[in-house]
């Protein structure tokens, strides 16, 4: 039986800067954003979605696959950080002129620690 294991907050943060960086300007051409977005990177309950907002951005040229494709990259770089999440479930919500991207950390990821 596998362990569980468990991440920490600020090295996830850390890999997650970096990687969203890396990815915006990659997608730079497929999203329509007004300058270089403020990112919040958070912990979102009640399943612990690890992601990261693009707050007022505007979507109109986004599609869900450049968004989805966004979210994927993003957390193929977090995952070459912090291993444990690299069986995570990468995916995206759109609306209300937001763009949450982020993932689902793997089955057996215990709590995120301090």
């Amino acid at each position: 039986m596998v362990m569980p294991v468990s991440i920490s907050a600020r090295q996830i943060s850390a890999a997650a800067k970096s990687s969203v960086t890396k990815a915006l300007e990659a997608h730079k051409d497929k999203l329509t954003l007004p300058h270089k977005p403020e990112l919040r990177i958070g912990f979102i309950p009640p399943y612990w979605w690890i992601g990261f907002v693009l707050e007022q951005a505007q979507i109109e040229k986004a599609t869900l696959a450049n968004v989805q494709t966004l979210a994927t990259d993003v957390h193929r770089g977090i995952a070459g950080a912090v291993h444990p999440v690299a069986d995570g479930k990468p995916g995206v919500i759109l609306g209300g002129g937001h763009i949450i991207c982020g993932f689902l950390p793997p089955p057996g990821l215990g709590a995120v620690e301090e």
